[in-house]
């Protein structure tokens, strides 16, 4: 009898559902973690102690070091400002960096330590190495300096004449040489200007004008480094069809006439019009006998580029042809093995192909919709085996390599450039007694002898399940789960990221797997990701997928794309012709896609609210369902008011509603607004009625979706923080920190989470930063509260503020 109770215990044990829970020590536990560098703007392969590293300095101000073999990180900074200089040589690593100041670091190569830095207040405008030594020559403003190790002084600082914008520095044998454009004058046109002073003691030896009608940035000059034989400049004035050559320093002859036919035999004169030179060593000095440059130019409806390799040959100057490729949507590499290859995509786009010299090394399959053109590529040796590390327009890098179609590995650095992101909870497996459940729904499948039949074909397949998910359980060997295939608990879910780059990247919230991407653009411009929507939820044994929206800026047009939230698959793009200052939800849906309603605010003479999908349908269930509605404009940073708007539904027949004047909070005298705050979502789930004292009394929340955190730099000093109602634009409340200071170092943040409004700024030190935090009561006193059933934000009682602050030194 025991024994029969107990076997069918273990059988009803068997049957139950499986279940997870968290145990209290995996709260709060970080559940993957991945450090993004962002889009490089430089790469430069180099090989130290046998290692082949690729060092990159990033949009994000980052530099680093990634593995050439499997693309890991080795190591990364992130630097105090605009990387302005950047160059690797023997066994460091240059940089230098800052907005409004300089501040140069050398870093070990291998472990990225830090070996030596120097700050200056002015900005920085360049910086190199001095060949054979640890010393820096740097451009910080409008001198130029030599900086060593372990010196708190520069060793000479030379001042240089305003006459030219400097932004280029070479350094050969015992001269630096500093160019920069020199403006156009009524005398003289545009043209560069050349200092050339003493390494070793900071004197000017010389200066002089050169390549008239020329810009450094204008694609017709190029700069070339050669241990060697010297450094020289290679230009081609306008309307001109030769190339001018100069050697630094030296001014008689102040340059030598080189034709380019000599190099490309199919070159004509209309061809060499409107051709381009830009610099193929993205750090000069890797290459230091025979630089090279790469010559673009379009001839019989084709983009061609040509790789030039300038040389000596006795006393004579002479350019030869080390390949030429179809320029097409390309990017040529170039390593220090004096190896040069191109990566093109195909005439189809769906591979790349790379071409090494003039041979063809092999085409790779490669997605463009996902990750756009090809932006940039590095040629890197692994051991003796060459790697192509292409960097596409999204910022995904990949690796290629001879022999395989497929990338060796791959990195999304779009991810460093999100700007906006929504979760999205995927839909829970169903089961087949879950499909039987809706097919045998006598309102789905009206015959009762179908419904019998379905409901034991049903229970056979849950059988089926049942015994294959109890093996799976005893032997361990569970597939792992797709990325966007969900659970019955609610843990897994799908983060979807908006990228500045273009890329809109869903990834797993459980391990970070990625799920899809896709490149949006408009034209061939990329769009300015800003904002991403959950437009449709995920419901379980529904046949609509969820939606996700993204939307951004793009020339002088909004784009607006719905995705499949599943696969990436666009289901729509919109191109709105405006510029929204603000785009949000609004509370209705879309009566032909069941989608969340979106809006878009358009300030300016006539403001007005677009409203996506851009239907008058729309507009007018939004009408029909959110009458009337508000939105503030003028809240961005320099803004000295704050507006808001009643929207207008009278006679919808466009897919945009006129926006009425309704209110206006003009900032004090000597303010200027610095960030605006509200809450993420519009409504917030309350966890609790009120806060509950020690003696069981109540102070109840004041609950309020409508709030909003202005915070202004005041002129006298400090900041104030105003909290106002966004639809009446009534102050509700107001707070001064007199010793705050507000930088982009040192930025004020603020959230709101149901009654509470969390903010942080710094004071300076010692105090360091004071983190503020404010609860909001419907009164000071215990268990009172606003009795009124319909709380309207045009007759509100003022709110009963507790405060408290902490201080860290560091946070």
């Amino acid at each position: 009898m025991l024994a029969r109770l107990a076997l069918t215990a273990l059988t009803l044990a068997a049957c139950l559902p499986g279940a997870r829970a968290l145990f209290p020590d995996e709260a709060g536990r970080i559940d993957w973690y991945r450090a993004q560098i962002g889009a490089p703007t430089a790469l430069i392969p180099h090989t130290h102690n046998h290692t082949a590293l690729l060092y990159a300095a990033t949009q994000r101000n980052v530099v680093a070091a990634l593995r050439a073999a499997d693309g890991q990180l080795a190591w990364r900074h992130v630097l105090d400002g605009p990387i302005s200089a950047f160059s690797v040589r023997d066994a460091r690593v240059l940089t230098q960096s800052g907005a409004n100041h300089s501040h140069v670091h050398v870093w070990d190569a291998a472990s990225g330590g830090l070996e030596w830095s120097f700050a200056q207040p002015a900005p920085g405008r360049g910086a190199v190495f001095v060949r054979d030594c640890a010393d820096v020559i740097a451009l910080a403003g409008d001198a130029l300096v030599r900086l060593a190790p372990g010196s708190s002084e520069p060793a000479w600082e030379l001042p240089l004449n305003r006459t030219a914008a400097y932004s280029r520095i070479v350094v050969h044998n015992d001269a630096v040489f500093a160019i920069g454009d020199a403006p156009q004058t009524r005398s003289a046109k545009r043209r560069l200007h050349v200092v050339q002073v003493d390494a070793a003691t900071g004197a000017l030896r010389k200066q002089y004008d050169t390549a008239e009608g020329i810009a450094l940035r204008g694609g017709s000059v190029v700069v070339l480094e050669s241990r060697e034989y010297g450094a020289y400049m290679v230009w081609r004035e306008p309307e001109n069809i030769v190339w001018y050559v100069h050697r630094l320093g030296l001014t008689a002859p102040m340059w030598e006439l080189y034709h380019a036919k000599l190099v490309e035999i199919e070159l004509m004169p209309p061809d060499m019009l409107t051709s381009t030179i830009a610099e193929l060593d993205i750090d000069a000095g890797l290459n230091d006998n025979t630089p090279r440059f790469s010559l673009s130019y379009s001839k019989d409806g084709k983009s061609k580029s040509v790789v030039v390799e300038m040389f000596r040959d006795g006393d004579r100057l002479e350019m030869r042809k080390v390949a030429s490729f179809l320029a097409d949507g390309s990017a040529i590499a170039a390593s220090p093995r004096r190896s040069v290859v191109a990566v093109r995509p195909t005439d189809t786009g769906a591979a790349w192909r790379v071409r090494g010299g003039d041979k063809h090394a092999g085409d790779y399959t490669y997605a463009r919709s996902a990750y756009g053109p090809v932006a940039r590529a590095a040629l890197v040796y692994v051991g003796d085996e060459p790697r192509v590390v292409v960097q596409t327009r999204s910022g995904q890098l990949a690796a290629l390599r001879p022999g395989s179609s497929e990338p060796l590995w791959t990195r999304n650095e779009a991810l460093g450039h999100a700007a906006d992101m929504a979760f999205l909870t995927l839909p829970p497996p169903a089961s087949a007694a879950e499909h039987a459940a809706k097919e045998t729904d006598s309102s789905v499948q009206p015959s009762p002898v179908a419904r019998y039949i379905l409901r034991w074909v049903a229970t056979g397949r849950a059988l089926v399940e049942w015994v294959a998910a109890g093996f799976g359980i005893a032997s361990g060997d569970r597939p792992a789960l797709a990325p966007t295939e969900g659970d019955h608990f609610g843990f897994r879910k799908l983060a979807v990221f908006g990228a500045s780059t273009g890329a809109v990247t869903a990834v797993s919230s459980q391990d970070g797997a990625h799920a899809w991407s896709h490149y949006l653009t408009h034209g061939r411009t990329p769009v300015r990701i800003e904002r991403v929507f959950v437009t449709r939820s995920s419901q379980a044994l529904s046949t609509d997928a969820p939606v996700i929206v993204a939307a951004g800026r793009a020339r002088n047009a909004t784009v607006v794309a719905a995705f499949d939230a599943l696969t990436g698959r666009v289901l729509s793009e919109d191109t709105l012709p405006l510029i929204y200052a603000r785009a949000f939800e609004l509370p209705a849906t879309d009566p032909a896609t069941g989608q969340r309603l979106l809006g878009f605010a358009v300030a300016g003479a006539e403001p007005r609210v677009a409203v996506w999908p851009p239907t008058a349908d729309a507009a007018r269930a939004l009408c029909a369902h959110a009458a009337p509605l508000y939105v503030e404009l003028g809240d961005q940073a320099g803004s000295t008011a704050v507006h808001g708007y009643r929207v207008a539904c009278a006679d919808v027949t466009e897919p945009w509603l006129a926006a009425e004047p309704a209110w206006e909070f003009a900032l004090p005298a000597g303010e200027t607004l610095i960030s605006a705050t509200r809450y993420e979502h519009g409504a917030q789930h309350t966890a609790l009625q009120g806060r509950v004292l020690g003696d069981r009394s109540v102070l109840y929340k004041y609950i309020n979706p409508h709030l909003g955190v202005l915070a202004t730099q005041r002129a006298a000093g400090g900041i104030a923080v105003y909290l106002i109602d966004r639809v009446s634009g009534r102050l509700l409340h107001s707070v001064v920190h007199e010793q705050a200071v507000v930088s982009r170092a040192h930025p004020f943040v603020a959230t709101l989470s149901e009654n509470r409004l969390v903010y942080q700024f710094w004071r300076g030190l010692p105090a360091g930063y004071v983190t503020a935090v404010a609860e909001l009561f419907e009164s000071d006193r215990p268990d009172t509260r606003n009795e009124s059933l319909a709380v309207s934000s045009l007759d509100l009682q003022l709110p009963s503020v507790v405060m408290a602050a902490f201080v860290a030194p560091e946070a």
